[in-house]
């Protein structure tokens, strides 16, 4: 229900900007696109137990890009993301001389491809979610209304290859088309860990799979929301912990974003537990916000564990496509 409200106050907009994956020209593998980025003020130095660190508003006068909603942040800055409409993004993360995140550029998109490398023919199969790359350097992505997961080996075959199927989901049958498989991550010991939107509830489901299942694995967690956040992206962290992106959004009230962690040991409570997790931050007002959707974990060279996130402009011009960058600290700083 709260993505339904968000789409829905977007509604007029979008119906001049309902670009897919099946209007872009099958024959083309990476193409340039232009983008703008603008330095984003913060208006504070620390919110949390997260320090800013640097964000920008990017813009593009290419029709097709936006809606990012899961990225990948790599090795030297390097920049992988997926947008709900069956596309590709790739870029660098500039970062100033301290380590700030200050611009965004060599963006280059791509049309993502189904099982028989042809490109998505209708906005419900291409609704790509979120994404996590596994030890072997393939990308996992998780696909709403279809609730089912794909895997891309973009080093072997470019945007050309076609999609390898992933481990099936028990029970998902219940999700609501548009409220489905939000959020995926890659655990150290090589499974995938899957989480559902929810936001009705005041907990949603959690999947853990091997990559190999044959059988449908059915929940084995629940992980807590509250307030109506709902789960948007997950990703493992360099010291092995787990985070996570929720959203909330309202007519009146407007849009929330929260930030949380969680400890590896909690993937080893008994099934249907609901996973203990600590809140590093709150996006509230005045802070800048959007519909946030992804969320990337990276080690800095100082050896700080960097947060990138991401949001979702659903290519309206009423919405911004914003990356804003966080470390993580472990004391909250002092009251000012």
């Amino acid at each position: 229900m709260i993505r339904h409200l968000f789409l829905a106050a977007c509604m007029l907009a979008l119906a001049a900007c309902n670009q897919s994956a099946a209007d872009a020209p099958i024959s083309e593998q990476w193409r340039s696109i232009p983008v703008e980025t603008q330095p984003v003020a913060f208006g504070r130095e620390s919110v949390g137990k997260l320090r800013f660190r640097g964000g920008v508003t990017v813009r593009s006068s290419d029709a097709l890009f936006g809606g990012l909603s899961g990225i990948e942040v790599l090795d030297g800055g390097r920049m992988i993301a997926i947008s709900d409409r069956g596309y590709w993004f790739e870029g660098r993360l500039q970062l100033d001389g301290d380590g700030a995140l200050a611009g965004l550029s060599d963006v280059r998109m791509a049309l993502m491809r189904d099982e028989n490398a042809e490109p998505f023919q209708s906005r419900r199969m291409a609704d790509a979610e979120d994404m996590t790359q596994l030890a072997d350097g393939r990308i996992a992505v998780s696909f709403e209304h279809t609730q089912s997961i794909r895997i891309y080996d973009l080093n072997r075959d470019g945007p050309f290859g076609a999609a390898s199927p992933g481990p099936p989901l028990a029970e998902t049958d219940e999700l609501w088309p548009n409220v489905g498989l939000e959020a995926i991550a890659a655990t150290a010991d090589g499974r995938l860990l899957v989480g559902a939107e929810g936001g009705e509830e005041p907990t949603t489901q959690l999947w853990l799979t091997r990559l190999d299942a044959r059988a449908p694995a059915h929940p084995s967690l629940r992980f807590p929301l509250h307030d109506q956040f709902s789960l948007t992206s997950l990703d493992r962290a360099p010291d092995g912990a787990y985070v996570a992106l929720e959203r909330f959004y309202a007519p009146v009230v407007g849009a929330r974003a929260r930030i949380v962690r969680f400890a590896a040991n909690q993937l080893a409570r008994a099934p249907d537990s609901i996973v203990e997790s600590e809140v590093l931050a709150t996006l509230a007002p005045p802070l800048p916000l959007d519909n946030f959707e992804a969320i990337s974990a990276a080690r800095m060279p100082n050896g700080v564990t960097r947060l990138y996130i991401a949001s979702d402009n659903n290519y309206s011009p009423l919405q911004r496509t914003l990356i804003l960058a966080f470390d993580v600290v472990e004391e909250p700083p002092a009251a000012p």
